[in-house]
């Protein structure tokens, strides 16, 4: 036990020393500290650091101060330099340009005062500043009587009192003035008779150098100075000569000038006055032994004397250490420099500033960092949270993506579903139309064929709304004709309008072109749904539908889009994918009669309203006149891209201005009584908005209650090249008439705008038109003299009175001129006494609305150009269309089976049928030599096996029984192929897709449409179908 407690008090009496280690260091810690404290609050010490730490920044400061002052102090000495070099150069560079005036004296020997002036008058350019220029000559002592003889002159001196005397005999040698300029007038006076000149000219004479006399005033505050150069003889000048002596033995004159040294400075000296903060002072210093203090004012015990030569700031008698000199032989300059400022407070500042800068800087930058480090915290958690955000977008996401699949998978299995029963419903019909019925029979026919297409059409509405709310819907790019699409429009409508006894009328500008680029279904699609909404609401009256162009040279160019295709490069059936623009409510523009959406140049709109500015004569006379400026007839070639601009106006009930905003808005109707009353869902003008949308168009909708609603919108087309490749939908014959072009009509109608309408018609079967309104004005134009010769009379029977109709022709009769003129009545709803009277008249008849190939008809029988040919009993040529051929229905349902079946029978086909899509491919592969299949019908959706599935069997057993394809790694036989065409009810993007790479070779949807059947059969035996490849006739097993 003792053994073991041992360790036991070993561990704890270690224990207890760590702690005392451990605590003796916080003791001698908490000692130095509170030592530290103390002497940090002790307050002698705290001044001491402070009184260290200033000086200690005084002497950085005094030193960097130093630095900077002496700085400053040789940048000024340096500046002063410069202004030195500058005056200096400028005094040389004037005495050097007056003293070449030494070449004339040596090269003209008899040197006249004339020639002299004449000289230093041509030269005065060189020399701005010095203007009086003199030459002396050198007489020495024994040579005075000698002159003065030659000259008959005395060498004369000027006294205090201005006064000229002679000069007296007391000098070793005389310096006369001989020649000098025309500003003074001191000939023959010996300059060197004076103290301040003498010097100067004794100096030039023996350095051979220019030199410089003291200055002189010049009143009021200028002073001039002497300057003088020795001349020596013709080509000798000071350095001729190696001493003194010699160069006062050769000395032959001098050339003296006076130059104004304040105007000198001044000129060089004020250009840097405004530039520096410095003042600059020139000044003369005056030789302290040449005895010319008191003359200068100064004292005679003075140790220096400056004479001020240039000192605007008057601070010549500072001193400043940025002072600099140079001399002219004997006379000394000075440019002494002097700050506007005080340098020892500008180097004080300049040293404070930068610290103070400097810790500006560091304090912004503490901030800066400060800042990021709080925004990148915040960064943080946005980054964060955003993270959260994307993880919940990417669920939402997933649950959008599989919303809008069930949706389109939901849209498809409805519109299966329902077309599949409703091709059943249709095809019967179909069939059971073509037997013998009764009228009454036929009449519930053709009602309930009616009924399962509104429905069908419905469908399809619903469709197209989804398409386009999901950015899925497609836009050809083909050829195709805009008249012959409002034509097609029209006949869907010709019998409901002729049941209600509503007139339809199509007005198209000559100027529109005959063949555009663009999606001729979408077009008709929205055309269709503005007139059938127009039929609908309109319970009697007429319908306009109104084309023409908008300029492009003159239309607001942000007012429209156009379409960015290059229809050089588009292939017809090429489509392009385009976004949905916002489905927001489109422009309602006030009032009836206004400008409709076109703002730029375009023909005006024709209206069908009684008493309307757009109907008057004025209107129709610019309809008919406007031309695009960038061409000129409907002949000529418009611009590439233009607007189309189409409008319906119809004389209906009209909408109420309150509720407009309802009308684009899906599933709603402007009244909810309207639904009850007339029908249809709401969405065939929503469907229009979004689909004017997205050809980058614009809608709008005018009306009044009571009186009509006008719709109006447009489109940006592009031209087709009709030299390009064949386009049968651009062909002519709904056009001119060959027989008809070129001939005379006259067309009688007091409704202007209708007039317009049947000679637009007129006009495009290439026929000329004469207009006329009234019976009588028709008579003069048949028999004036000289006038056009007419080959026919058209009349409407809706503005005149079918007696003056009748009296009209009778009239035409009894002129024999005119016995065989026909005359062509268009009518609209005439009652079978009116048209027993024109016929009896010898009128001929045409129905409205006018169709291109009725009226051309009927004027080629009433003018005789053709023969009348007897009626003739339709007769079905395409009952041997498919004679020999052995056919294939794949469909599960029944009664599709027989539709189709029997839809088949009718072309002479031999129709087999079976259940599914394994029975199919069964039956492909069973079928014997003398029976081979020419063409299946395959459909998609069935149990078991789908069409697509099917299909691919077959084109794998195809590639399989071929002894060519079969080592390949082909997935379709080039030698041996059937053709297979897909039949579904299915309309939802993707479906033919699929149909083609699955191998199928054309497509049609349910109900089957009598003429889409006959379409494809036809491209089956012209073996044109649209997926079908090019095949090889290579034998086969």
């Amino acid at each position: 036990m003792e053994g073991g407690a041992a360790p036991a008090v070993g561990v704890g009496a270690g224990a207890e020393g760590e702690v005392e280690v451990v605590d003796r260091r916080r003791r001698l810690g908490s000692y130095w500290h509170r030592k530290s404290s103390a002497c940090l609050r002790y307050g002698p010490v705290r001044v001491l650091f402070v009184v260290l730490g200033w000086v200690v920044a005084c002497g950085v400061g005094a030193v960097l101060w130093r630095d900077a002052l002496k700085f400053m102090e040789n940048e000024f000495l340096l500046k002063c330099e410069n202004r030195r070099e500058v005056l200096k150069s400028e005094v040389e560079n004037n005495l050097n340009a007056s003293f070449v005036i030494v070449g004339l004296v040596a090269s003209v020997p008899d040197l006249n005062n004339s020639q002299w002036v004449s000289y230093t008058r041509r030269t005065l350019f060189l020399r701005p500043t010095v203007k009086t220029l003199v030459y002396q000559q050198r007489v020495l002592a024994s040579e005075r009587a000698a002159f003065e003889r030659k000259w008959n002159r005395s060498i004369l001196y000027i006294t205090d009192d201005y006064q000229f005397i002679r000069r007296p005999d007391n000098d070793t040698e005389y310096s006369p003035i001989l020649f000098q300029t025309d500003d003074v007038n001191f000939t023959f006076v010996d300059a060197g008779a004076y103290p301040l000149y003498r010097g100067a000219i004794d100096a030039a004479r023996d350095t051979g150098l220019f030199t410089l006399s003291a200055v002189t005033p010049i009143p009021p505050s200028s002073w001039q100075v002497g300057a003088y150069l020795a001349y020596y003889g013709p080509g000798r000048d000071y350095t001729s000569f190696s001493t003194i002596a010699e160069r006062r033995q050769a000395c032959k004159g001098y050339v003296g000038t006076v130059m104004n040294v304040t105007e000198v400075f001044q000129g060089v000296l004020s250009r840097f006055t405004d530039v520096d903060d410095m003042d600059v002072v020139a000044v003369f210093l005056v030789d302290p032994n040449s005895g010319l203090f008191p003359q200068y004012n100064c004292s005679a015990t003075a140790s220096s004397c400056a004479v001020p030569l240039f000192d605007p700031a008057h601070r010549a008698h500072e001193f400043t250490k940025a002072a600099v000199m140079w001399d002219y032989g004997t006379q000394q300059f000075e440019v002494r420099c002097l700050s506007k400022h005080n340098l020892k407070l500008l180097a004080l500042r300049a040293v404070i500033a930068w610290p103070l800068l400097m810790s500006l800087v560091v304090i912004f930058f503490s901030i800066i960092v400060y800042l990021v480090l709080k925004r990148m915290q915040a960064i943080e958690r946005d980054v964060s949270l955003m993270e959260k955000m994307n993880e919940e977008l990417k669920i939402a996401k997933v649950a959008a993506e599989a919303a809008d699949k069930a949706k389109s998978n939901f849209l498809a299995t409805v519109s299966h579903e329902i077309r599949t029963p409703m091709n059943g419903v249709i095809g019967m019909t179909n069939l059971l139309m073509g037997t013998d019925l009764t009228a009454q029979q036929l009449e519930y026919v053709k009602v309930a064929q009616a009924s399962g297409s509104s429905l069908i059409a419905l469908i399809n509405d619903v469709l197209d709304l989804s398409k386009i709310e999901a950015g899925r819907m497609e836009l050809e790019t083909v050829p195709y004709n805009i008249r012959n699409e409002v034509d097609s429009v029209f006949y869907c409508f010709d019998e409901k309008a002729q049941q209600r006894s509503i007139e339809m009328s199509m007005l198209v500008h000559d100027t529109v072109p005959t063949c555009v680029i663009g999606d001729p279904g979408r077009f008709r699609q929205i055309l269709g749904n503005l007139v059938g909404n127009a039929l609908k609401f309109t319970k009697e009256g007429s319908i306009l539908v109104c084309v023409r162009l908008l300029d492009p040279s003159q239309g607001n160019g942000s007012e429209f889009t156009a379409i960015n295709i290059d229809h050089k490069d588009a292939a017809p059936g090429d489509v392009q994918l385009s976004q949905v623009l916002p489905n927001n409510t489109l422009s309602q523009d006030e009032g009836f009669d206004g400008s409709s959406l076109s703002n730029g140049n375009t023909a005006p709109r024709l209206s069908i309203q009684p008493g309307s500015e757009l109907s008057t004569r004025e209107t129709v006379e610019l309809w008919r006149t406007w031309k695009l400026k960038t061409s000129s007839g409907r002949n000529c070639k418009p611009p590439e891209n233009f607007t189309i601009i189409a409008s319906v106006e119809d004389t209906g009930n009209g909408i109420p201005n309150h509720l407009e905003h309802r009308l684009f808005q899906p599933f709603s109707q402007s009244d909810s009584n309207t639904s009850r009353e007339y029908g249809g869902t709401g969405i065939g003008l929503s469907i229009c908005q979004k689909l004017i949308k997205l050809m980058n168009g614009r809608l709008s909708v005018r009306s009044k209650p009571g009186e009509g609603s006008l719709f109006e919108f447009t489109l940006p087309a592009v031209l087709s090249d009709m030299s390009g490749s064949n386009k049968p939908c651009c062909a002519q014959p709904v056009m001119e008439d060959k027989i008809l072009k070129g001939l005379h009509v006259a067309l009688l109608d007091n409704d202007l705008v209708r007039q317009e309408v049947t000679a637009s018609y007129l006009r495009c079967l290439g026929m000329r038109v004469e207009f006329v309104e009234d019976v009588k004005s028709t008579l003069e134009l048949l028999t004036r003299t000289g006038g056009p010769t007419l080959q026919a009379v058209l009349v409407d029977p809706k503005g005149l009175p079918i007696s003056s109709i009748t009296e009209l022709a009778t009239s035409i009769r009894n002129i024999p001129t005119l016995t065989a003129l026909p005359v062509v009545a268009l009518a609209f709803g005439l009652p079978p006494s009116a048209e027993k009277d024109l016929k009896a008249a010898g009128v001929s008849i045409v129905n409205r609305p006018l169709r291109y190939p009725t009226l051309a008809s009927v004027l080629h029988e009433a003018m005789g150009l053709l023969p009348k040919a007897p009626p003739k009993k339709k007769v079905n040529n395409n009952v041997k269309l498919l004679t020999g051929k052995r056919l294939l229905v794949v469909d599960d349902n029944m009664v599709n089976q027989r539709v189709a079946t029997s839809m088949l029978k009718r072309y002479g086909a031999i129709v087999s049928s079976v259940n599914s899509g394994t029975e199919a491919v069964a039956a492909v592969k069973n079928q014997k030599d003398n029976e081979k299949l020419d063409l299946v019908l395959m459909d998609i959706q069935m149990p078991e096996m789908d069409g697509w599935e099917a299909t691919r069997h077959i084109r794998n057993w195809e590639v399989e029984n071929c002894t060519t394809c079969r080592n390949t790694k082909v997935t379709w036989c080039r030698h041996n192929r059937l053709p297979i065409v897909a039949v579904t009810a299915d309309a939802m993007k993707g479906t033919h897709a699929e149909c083609f790479s699955s191998g199928m070779d054309d497509y049609i949807t349910k109900p089957l449409d009598q003429k889409l059947l006959q379409s494809l059969l036809e491209r089956f035996i012209g073996k044109e179908m649209v997926n079908a490849p090019q095949m090889t006739a290579t034998p086969v097993s």
